[in-house]
């Protein structure tokens, strides 16, 4: 009996000191507890941009309809919205002040737009949208032009060789 005391009282002492070291979520949730405060982003991140425009392009896009008024299950996005949402977008993204807005669109919406609505149907595909709105942004894109990024004319080549095939970067174009 003694015995079954003394390691009932080790056991509630080891349990004791356990949980002082356990610094777990109380209710035993396995989750991240960093919080906003603990996270440091250095540099530029373009993924906030693109859940802005998620949240914009979503609000709005409309499901297209056929003649007959079935929905299809494509997403579009109408010209005259498309607009409003450059605009709400240019805002939100911090690339012109509010006030310049509409000159910014002025200057430069219909080109943008004429350039994915080539066959002039009135609508573009929702995946299309953050190409054009990026499009949209011309230089005011952080990405455009970026070391490495499709658009950078100034390096590649000899700058980012490839591993193989062996000697592939001294092929002229026109030989292969």
């Amino acid at each position: 009996m003694k015995f079954s005391i003394v390691v009932a009282l080790l056991g509630f002492t080891s349990a004791l000191r356990l949980n002082t070291l356990d610094d777990s979520d109380p209710e035993g949730r396995n989750v991240d507890q960093t919080t906003w405060k603990d996270m440091h982003v250095s540099g530029y991140n373009g993924a906030d941009e693109d859940e802005i425009m998620d949240n914009i392009f979503g609000k709005f896009s409309t499901e297209g309809r056929t003649p007959s008024g079935h929905k299809t299950g494509q997403k579009l996005l109408m010209k005259d919205q498309a607009k409003l949402a450059g605009g709400t977008l240019l805002e939100a993204l911090h690339k012109v002040e509010p006030a310049d807005v509409p000159a910014y669109l002025d200057a430069n919406f219909e080109n943008t737009w004429n350039h994915f609505d080539q066959n002039h149907e009135g609508w573009i595909r929702y995946e299309e949208t953050h190409t054009f709105q990026r499009h949209l942004m011309g230089k005011l894109n952080q990405f455009a032009g970026t070391p490495g990024s499709l658009g950078d004319l100034a390096s590649g080549g000899k700058t980012y060789p490839l591993p193989y095939p062996a000697g592939s970067e001294a092929v002229p174009v026109g030989q292969v």
